[in-house]
Formats: C-alpha cells, structure tokens, sequence
C-alpha cells in the first residue's frame, strides 16, 4: 500500500480508538442511573421519571460507537464453528459476501441517518413524554458513527482483514 493508505489506516484507526475509549465511559453513568432507578424504584417506591429513556438513548450512543471500535479490534461475532470447516474458495465468497453486506448496510444506515437526522433537528425533535427529551442530539450521532464504522470496514478491507 502507498503512503495515503498508510495515513489513512492510522488516522482511521486513531480516531476509533480515541472515540471507542471515550465513548466506553458511557457506561459509568449508565450504571449509576441503573442505580439510582433500582433503589428509587425498590427502596422508596418511587421510580424516577426520566431513568428509563436516559439509559436506553446513552446505551443506543454507545453501542453505535462501538460498532467501529469492535471492526477496529476483530470483535465482531463470527461463526468459527462453520467458518473453520470451509474451504479455502468457500471461505473467500463467505469474505465477499460479508464485506458486501456490511458495506451496503453500513451505507444505508449513513445515508438514512444522515436524512433522519436533518428531519430531527430542523423540528427539534423531543421525546413526547413525562419529561421531553430532546432526541435530535442522538441522532446526529447515528450517521456519524456510520460513517465511522463505514471508514474502519474500509481500512479493514484494504488491509484485507475483512
């Protein structure tokens, strides 16, 4: 590979790395808030209002982000009970076929976002309930970690690892 790929590689690898590990610490506030709602609920009788919306939008932010991140480092779940029994010519359409998959899924959900997106923030969309949640936020996060998925499967298949 030449030099661009190899700036491209590091920098998309950089860039999930840096945005998987931050957006791991998600998860201390999801657990406090889990907390929180369990001893209201179970302990005072008295659920909170906001516990249940709060925990699935941050749960959805983080498994978003760490779509790429789990590409970045090989994660991802694979069949290795039937993988392993294929042969070589099987095993490359299986490659394919996955690649394309991933790619025409990945493409989709960084389009679609992006359109669900601009629909949401232009009617500064909130979640209609005992509280109003502003949603338009979460959703700009969605194509943006598609892309972000979408570059990391890119550098993964240059680099042949897909």
């Amino acid at each position: 590979m030449g030099k661009a790929a190899n700036i491209f590689f590091r920098l998309t690898d950089a860039v999930t790395e840096k945005v998987g590990r931050a957006i791991s610490l998600i998860a201390l506030p999801i657990m406090l808030i889990i907390a929180i709602e369990v001893v209201s609920r179970y302990v005072f009788n008295s659920p909170t209002r906001w516990g249940w919306q709060t925990t699935t939008h941050l749960f959805g932010v983080l498994a978003l982000f760490g779509g790429a991140y789990a590409l970045l480092h090989g994660r991802h779940i694979r069949i290795e009970v039937f993988y392993e029994r294929f042969g070589s010519k099987l095993k490359l359409v299986s490659r394919l076929l996955t690649a394309i998959l991933f790619f025409i899924f990945i493409g989709l959900l960084v389009w679609q976002g992006y359109l669900m997106a601009e629909i949401s923030v232009r009617g500064r969309e909130v979640i209609r309930g005992i509280i109003h949640f502003p949603v338009y936020p979460l959703k700009i996060l969605i194509p943006v970690a598609a892309l972000l998925f979408l570059l990391q499967g890119i550098a993964n298949l240059l680099r042949g690892k897909i």
